[in-house]
């Protein structure tokens, strides 16, 4: 893990960054599946403290938020393809309950709910994603990831 900077914040180095890109391509492999903080944490042979502390230090975000938060970018998107499914194959496709804090979110996210999304993209509508909160986001991880 690594070291504490000033202030007790977690200092993200070469290594953790590594760390991060690994796991962000894991769940990137793996969103749709029931996958818990535990899991992602027994996967990459740590713990579900040093997971939280990696992802605050380095998403500024829980993991849990994080997963939800790419799990919503993954719905955006499939509903933007393919609007005329029902939200609960949508949801399912992409890991998601349809709880009330993945709504909630998807409203941070992008403005919308997830259902006025769906119509706007019926409608041939469809409307562009809000730009990211300004924070890292596991998205950055994966693109870095991905294109390595």
């Amino acid at each position: 893990m690594a070291p504490l900077a000033p202030g007790g914040r977690l200092d993200v180095d070469g290594s953790s960054l590594e760390l991060m890109e690994r796991i962000a391509a894991f769940i990137a492999q793996n969103h749709s599946s029931p996958l818990r903080v535990s899991d992602v944490a027994r996967r990459f042979h740590v713990s579900v403290r040093t997971l939280q502390n990696l992802f605050h230090a380095s998403c500024g975000e829980s993991p849990l938020r994080a997963l939800r938060r790419y799990r919503l970018v993954c719905l955006h998107t499939q509903l933007t393809a393919r609007p005329w499914q029902s939200l609960r194959q949508a949801y399912d496709g992409c890991g998601l309950s349809g709880s009330r804090a993945d709504r909630e979110l998807f409203r941070e996210m992008y403005g919308i709910s997830i259902r006025e999304h769906q119509q706007a993209c019926c409608d041939k509508r469809a409307l562009a994603p809000v730009p990211p909160i300004a924070h890292t986001t596991l998205l950055t991880y994966l693109d870095s990831a991905l294109s390595a």
